[in-house]
């Protein structure tokens, strides 16, 4: 699993709110690995995790006129992973999503559904009406430094996929057909979860 010379969160959190990278970029004291958090297992139900990021970026949200369509099925298992981790993988895929949106005149619309995958973990994707990925980037957005932003520095989805990978689940995207992304992730579920 990575191990980063910074705190993961602590830089995904400051990319949220200040869109460039922290002073402490390269040099924060704590040294951090991603996959300690099975030191500190929780179990939660995603749909707390999921109106908690929604909750967050709420501000955003209203600031952009972007409607919500949130299909946070309780039903659905609980899962293994650490809250914390996985609502900032959360708030950097609505940030992300709400970005994409933002200079579009047409409807701005974020989907979020979970469900079961096929392969038994619960399944989160998170949809726009962006602009879409070019089918280049498609290829490269998880790489650490890869931005498609103008004022990105392209550590968000890299440490989002890190997290979602060290909780032994799978981050990808898909292209909505030049209109909008997907972005889907698993984690898996609690083998305690009653069915």
């Amino acid at each position: 699993m990575p191990t980063f010379p910074w705190s993961p969160l602590s830089v995904a959190g400051w990319d949220l709110h200040h869109g460039r990278a922290p002073p402490w970029h390269g040099s924060h004291p704590n040294q951090t690995s991603i996959s300690t958090f099975k030191n500190d297992i929780l179990i939660r139900r995603l749909a707390d995790v999921i109106q908690e990021a929604l909750a967050v970026v709420r501000g955003k949200l209203q600031t952009h006129r972007v409607d919500v369509q949130a299909d946070s099925n309780k039903r659905l298992p609980r899962i293994r992973g650490e809250q914390v981790q996985l609502l900032q993988v959360l708030i950097n895929l609505i940030t992300n999503a709400i970005d994409s949106m933002a200079l579009q005149n047409e409807e701005r619309v974020l989907s979020i559904r979970s469900e079961i995958h096929h392969s038994g973990c619960v399944k989160v994707s998170v949809e726009d009406t962006g602009k879409g990925l070019e089918p280049s980037a498609v290829d490269r957005i998880f790489n650490p430094m890869f931005t498609t932003k103008t004022h990105g520095m392209g550590m968000g989805l890299s440490i989002c996929r890190s997290i979602i990978e060290a909780h032994e689940g799978r981050l990808w995207v898909t292209a909505d057909n030049g209109r909008g992304a997907i972005f889907h992730f698993t984690v898996p579920v609690d083998p305690g979860s009653p069915s």
